[in-house]
């Protein structure tokens, strides 16, 4: 029988011991309330919490992650990461709703209620319930003798329940595509006949996706918490750390945990989960504080959009049975985050295309806060302020902005620089005194490791680029160095093809050196360009 013993006679000092002894157990409950405890936190738990507060939150939630033998902070992939890890609900991808009951011992039962609600683009929020309730306690009242110890008498007063609850709000969200953190804010109330209290915490959790194959999980419990209410308790700081090895496309998955609270012993978990078929799982785990202090088994069936999960824990004071169902609701919010993402790059490619780059970047930066682990507009985005340091925007039909846009267009694009090299070299050479273009050309130059960047016209002011590029051209080949001047020609030929000058030079380049075949079909190019060229007339003479 479970009793609580109060005295309404005793002298004050004995009243206020009892009071004490009653906010949770009495002398002649004692062993049968720690024999409960026991029960209700498996052997290992008891040895790592030394009874602290909130203990009934170590014991864990869903049938599934219990069946691992709660190696589950890295692996938790399902609405359950609202209790094991925060920040691994930005991996659901339908909206999830989880429920589990855990007999424990005789009249103790242990509820956990779960939804989990992905979002577009403000990550995945869920509430849950974790509750821990003993009922059929007895109350007593005691008369004692004042002048002995002795007891006149004991009437019940009737009985009471144990209760611990905590209701939590859980959020998750990635900042990267390998990245994503979590927070959970929960409240935790316990109510013992008339004694109660309530602690509010925060924890903090962080997940690291590695590879498909490997994650890392980290987080600290009670992170911040404060206490009201018929206690002196506090939350102990908890830290937590996770892995997590996916093999076979995810068909066997291993998860190893470690645990330091404060005040207590390290604990561990390990556990694993191997998916026969696409919809049966078999499962195993065992927890230790160090040396082994339980062993779980669980098995696990889908069926549609339900899942059926049964775990069973085998510690030195017996057994505990775990069931939990899982229902997903609604499609994946994954197509229509990507339709999402999708119109916010249009919008941005609309301001881009039109020049008005400024307005190009917010877009992006919205799809960035919305899809942090977007890897393609996170380089469009990085390369267009890269751009815009140099030109902040380029609007107007005219042909140098139309340059600079198509331009900036391609180097944003990033597939082909020299592309964008050689536009951009068309613009300048329309408008040589824009150094702002020209500090654009030449970083976008540096970076597509052009070896000889364009620089200012040295020549009057009416001298453009295709003019010095074409002193240039020449003067190499006063130098001898016909490579350079072919080279020089080649820039030339870039912006106009049937730049009749370019032609020749590169014409005579080759004939010096002594490639006569290759100086004919240059020079004959001039000629179909310019039929009255006299000059490429004789040179041909020299090559037939």
């Amino acid at each position: 029988m479970k009793r609580i013993i109060s005295n309404a006679f005793a002298p004050l000092a004995i009243w206020e011991t009892v009071k004490r002894v009653m906010r949770f157990v009495s002398a002649a409950g004692l062993s049968i309330f720690l024999f409960s405890s026991l029960i209700l936190h498996p052997s290992s738990l008891v040895a790592q919490s030394g009874g602290q507060p909130g203990q009934f939150m170590a014991y864990g939630a869903g049938a599934r992650g219990l069946g691992m033998g709660g190696a589950f902070f890295a692996v938790a992939d399902d609405a359950s990461a609202s209790y094991w890890n925060p920040a691994a609900l930005t991996l659901l991808t339908r909206k999830e709703f989880t429920a589990m009951q855990a007999t424990l011992f005789a009249d103790t039962t242990l509820s956990f209620f779960t939804y989990a609600h992905p979002t577009t683009s403000n990550g995945t929020w869920a509430v849950s319930m974790t509750q821990l309730k003993s009922v059929g306690f007895e109350k007593v009242s005691i008369t004692v003798d004042p002048s002995s110890p002795d007891i006149m008498s004991v009437k019940t007063l009737g009985s009471f329940d144990s209760v611990e609850r905590a209701l939590a709000f859980s959020w998750g969200r990635d900042v990267s595509d390998k990245l994503s953190f979590g927070v959970m804010v929960k409240n935790i109330s316990r109510s013992l006949d008339t004694s109660k209290d309530s602690f509010n915490a925060v924890d903090i959790t962080m997940l690291h996706k590695f590879s498909k194959l490997y994650r890392v999980a980290m987080g600290a419990q009670n992170v911040v918490s404060m206490s009201s209410g018929d206690t002196d308790d506090k939350l102990p700081l908890t830290l937590k750390f996770g892995q997590a090895l996916s093999l076979f496309k995810g068909s066997l998955v291993f998860g190893l945990d470690a645990a330091k609270p404060q005040g207590a012993g390290m604990n561990w978990r390990f556990g694993g989960e191997y998916w026969l078929l696409y919809w049966s799982a078999i499962r195993f785990g065992v927890q230790g504080s160090p040396a082994i202090q339980e062993a779980d088994f669980g098995l696990g069936i889908k069926y549609k959009n339900f899942g059926f999960d049964l775990a069973q824990g085998v510690h030195a004071l017996g057994s505990t049975t775990r069931f939990s169902v899982t229902m997903r609701m609604g499609q994946s919010n994954k197509a229509k985050h990507d339709r999402e993402i999708r119109e916010i790059v249009r919008q941005a490619l609309q301001y881009f295309k039109s020049g008005y780059f400024t307005r190009a970047i917010e877009k992006l930066k919205s799809a960035m806060d919305a899809d942090p682990g977007n890897a393609e507009v996170k380089n469009m985005l990085n390369r267009l302020q890269t751009a815009v340091e140099f030109v902040p925007d380029a609007t107007g039909g005219e042909e140098v902005p139309t340059l600079t846009r198509r331009g900036i267009i391609s180097y944003v694009d990033g597939k082909d620089l020299r592309n964008s090299v050689n536009i951009l070299r068309h613009a300048f050479n329309k408008d040589p005194k824009n150094d702002r273009l020209l500090s654009l050309l030449n970083m976008i130059e540096k970076e597509a490791s052009v070896s000889e960047p364009t620089r200012k016209p040295e020549g009057p002011e009416i001298f453009t680029y295709i003019d010095q590029r074409t002193y240039d051209a020449r003067q190499s080949i006063y130098d001898g160095k016909y490579d350079l001047a072919m080279k020089r020609a080649q820039d030339i030929l870039d912006l106009e093809p049937n730049n009749e000058t370019a032609l020749e030079i590169m014409g005579s380049a080759f004939f010096l050196m002594d490639q006569k075949e290759k100086a004919r079909v240059m020079w004959e190019k001039v000629v179909e360009i310019n039929p009255n060229n006299s000059i490429v007339r004789q040179f041909l003479k020299q090559v037939k």
